[in-house]
């Protein structure tokens, strides 16, 4: 090993590491001056190493956190836990991005758009309005991971009961209880998950190869008296996530 340059010792070391699963997907790396000072080499030789597992695609960079172990499986959407009965909006960004990071995966960005609408029929029959009268707003998410959009997700509210609130406005927000507080607290879900093949706006938003299969995953809210206020509407690639439940027996 001595005529092998010591950048190359320590991107070995590190590789070996995560191959044999002492650093599994998530884990995170030491800090350059740790592994500089683990290896007695300087940050800039330590740094170099890091790089070298970053051009092969075993680690990713995250801004405030360091270096990922990245995983190479399927990701799992916790939905009994995205979504808890006591909350009413989705999951905050950060737990988002917690959750995949801890799976050794890059939760890239999300991309939102909010506007109002008219209903669409499925739509209107699921929030219990008029197509022809009454209006909606729908938030649009796009979510990335890895630097590819991996899930749509899109949320349908009664503009009447988010009127006035951050629901309806064009922003992100990590507040649970905005549904609560203008007296229609989400109690329940009801989940829906159909296959079938994407439409051509879901290919295109997805960026998918024609032909690829999609998951469709509806989950309704409900208050205490059984009125839906309620509906996300996520479109996942088939070969992207695998859908968990825990339930309670």
């Amino acid at each position: 090993m001595a005529s092998v340059p010591i950048t190359q010792q320590i991107t070995a070391d590190l590789r070996r590491q995560i191959q044999e699963g002492t650093l599994g997907p998530g884990a995170l790396l030491p800090s350059e001056p740790e592994l500089a000072r683990a290896y007695g080499v300087s940050r800039q030789t330590a740094r170099a190493a890091m790089q070298g597992l970053e051009r092969e695609g075993l680690v990713i960079v995250r801004p405030r956190r360091g270096r990922l172990v990245r995983s190479a499986q399927r990701l799992r959407w916790h939905l009994s836990e995205f979504e808890r009965p006591d909350h009413t909006i989705l999951t905050t960004s950060d737990a988002w991005e917690t959750d995949i990071e801890s799976q050794g995966h890059d939760p890239t960005r999300q991309d939102l758009d909010v506007e109002r609408i008219q209903p669409p029929p499925a739509i209107a029959q699921r929030l219990r309005l008029d197509p022809r009268t009454d209006v909606c707003v729908v938030r649009r998410h796009v979510r990335y991971i890895d630097g590819k959009p991996a899930i749509i997700s899109d949320d349908f509210f009664d503009e009447q009961i988010v009127r006035g609130t951050e629901l309806a406005e064009p922003e992100d927000t990590t507040r649970e209880n905005i549904l609560a507080e203008a007296g229609y607290e989400q109690v329940y879900d009801i989940d829906e998950i159909i296959t079938r093949m994407p439409t051509p706006e879901e290919t295109r938003r997805l960026g998918i190869a024609p032909g690829t299969p999609v998951a469709e995953h509806i989950r309704t809210g409900y208050t205490a008296t059984d009125k839906p206020v309620r509906v996300m509407i996520s479109i996942i690639p088939g070969d992207t996530l695998i859908l968990q439940y825990t339930i309670p027996t």
